[in-house]
């Protein structure tokens, strides 16, 4: 998980802690648990390979 995922991911469950959570915060926590996931399932060379390109 990115620093930025991170911080969206704690961003999105202090709405959800505070019952602020609106439809559209769903949504973005469900995109963001699907990159988090897909990322999880490439071999950690690719990994390695896609951060140090950047």
């Amino acid at each position: 998980m990115s620093p930025e995922q991170l911080k969206t991911l704690q961003k999105l469950s202090q709405l959800f802690e505070d019952g602020s959570a609106r439809p559209q915060h769903i949504k973005q926590l469900s995109v963001l648990l699907a990159e988090i996931n897909q990322l999880a399932n490439w071999p950690e060379e690719n990994l390695q390979q896609m951060f140090s390109a950047h």
